[in-house]
């Protein structure tokens, strides 16, 4: 999967997709703590981790928009 695949997906994606996407992100943001541990902040530095968080973002903004 390409990392264009992610936020073509998102950009094409029904109302209860964005729904779940949203759901993910909030609870990703909850959760950061407890899964990302590493001192490397993977999830700050790694582009796949960065491409799923733009598009979780763009997710959401869809939503509102609707």
């Amino acid at each position: 999967m390409e990392l264009k695949d992610i936020n073509d997906f998102v950009q094409n994606a029904s109302e209860e997709q964005l729904k779940a996407f949203g759901f993910l992100g909030q609870w990703m943001m909850e959760n950061v703590p407890r899964y990302c541990t590493c001192a490397s902040k993977c999830n700050q530095n790694c582009e796949l981790a960065k491409a799923l968080g733009g598009a979780l973002m763009t997710a959401g903004q869809r939503l509102q928009g609707q």
